[in-house]
């Protein structure tokens, strides 16, 4: 993949490219602005005697089997491809750890709490704190004690 491929990908799509092969063009691209180009490496030949096999199709990248319509979540630290039917319980587990880990970091930076409590099965007086403390940040969405004590749950520790 080169700078033409990724500037076509992000003018029709919006989105950036997780690419398991060699990416030339590294300075080009990164002028994109918006466009993330996830590799496997950079290399600055070009590809000669292949064929694109088709677009929105299932593909193994490594050890996965990705389809379309999957979530990709990638990081510096890797990728990560959420299968479509899992969607919503992933984003909603994800949305509690950020509140969890904000509200956390809060409590041990104050030592309200230390990190042994803030990473355990809390207890009443712990919930209580957390959804007060939710209520201070309306910018992190809402939790009912329900929601809250369903999620608990299914922690193990």
């Amino acid at each position: 993949m080169g700078s033409t491929l990724a500037t076509s990908i992000f003018s029709k799509s919006g989105n950036g490219v997780v690419f398991n092969g060699a990416s030339r063009d590294l300075g080009e691209i990164q002028n994109i602005r918006g466009f993330n180009a996830f590799v496997r490496d950079f290399h600055p030949s070009f590809l000669e005697d292949m064929v694109l096999m088709g677009l929105n199709t299932p593909i193994r990248i490594g050890n996965v089997m990705v389809l379309p319509g999957d979530l990709v979540l990638a990081t510096r630290e890797g990728i990560l491809f959420i299968p479509a039917h899992m969607a919503d319980e992933v984003i909603s587990t994800a949305e509690f750890v950020i509140r969890k880990d904000q509200f956390g970091f809060e409590m041990v930076k104050t030592n309200r709490y230390s990190t042994g409590q803030i990473d355990s099965q809390w207890t009443e007086e712990i919930k209580s704190e957390f959804l007060k403390w939710l209520e201070k940040h309306p910018e992190l969405g809402k939790m009912t004690k329900t929601e809250l004590d369903k999620v608990m749950s299914k922690r193990t520790w």
